[in-house]
């Protein structure tokens, strides 16, 4: 496959993640409908939590790993004619696509919720060190300023690109 491809700008592809971000939040919406019965059942128990953590999680994959693998589109993705491809242009096969979101897991989320624990003794309340560790879910969008290649972090980490499709042909 052809290696060379368009890049995308940083805004389109940051304006690309807050649609995925209205979208991702529907579908958990949706997905802890499912749980919440038991979750309230068990009387919130922590295994039922853990449990119910875990099963957003594997929807969230479940969402973006098919979107990978079948064309490297996510639903947000589709209109602003983004795609997700290894470096020489194929397509994303499975293990590829759990790395990339574990890695995306790790930054957006994981990250965050460790400068939230680190900062919390070192502040007199929980908003100014959930502020903080707020930051830390940029690093990933930001990191593109400073790559040659303007990719963000965990497309880098991953060994994945995002590029930009053509425009399709007027009819």
């Amino acid at each position: 496959m052809n290696q060379h491809f368009t890049q995308p700008g940083l805004l389109r592809r940051v304006a690309s993640l807050c649609y995925e971000s209205l979208l991702l939040g529907a579908i958990l919406l949706g997905a802890s409908a499912v749980l919440t019965p038991l979750v309230v059942w068990s009387n919130h128990a922590r295994w039922m939590n853990v449990l119910m953590q875990l099963f957003l999680a594997a929807v969230m994959f479940g969402y973006f790993g098919l979107s990978w693998v079948r064309g490297g589109q996510t639903l947000a993705m589709k209109p602003w004619r983004l795609q997700i491809t290894l470096p020489d242009g194929r397509a994303l096969e499975w293990q590829h696509a759990v790395v990339r979101f574990a890695i995306a897991l790790a930054l957006f989320l994981g990250v965050p919720a460790v400068a939230y624990t680190a900062w919390l003794p070192l502040f007199d309340n929980a908003k100014t060190a959930m502020s903080v560790a707020a930051l830390w879910s940029a690093l990933p969008v930001l990191w593109a300023l400073m790559d040659n290649d303007r990719q963000f972090l965990h497309d880098r980490l991953a060994g994945t690109r995002t590029r930009l499709l053509p425009k399709p042909a007027r009819k």
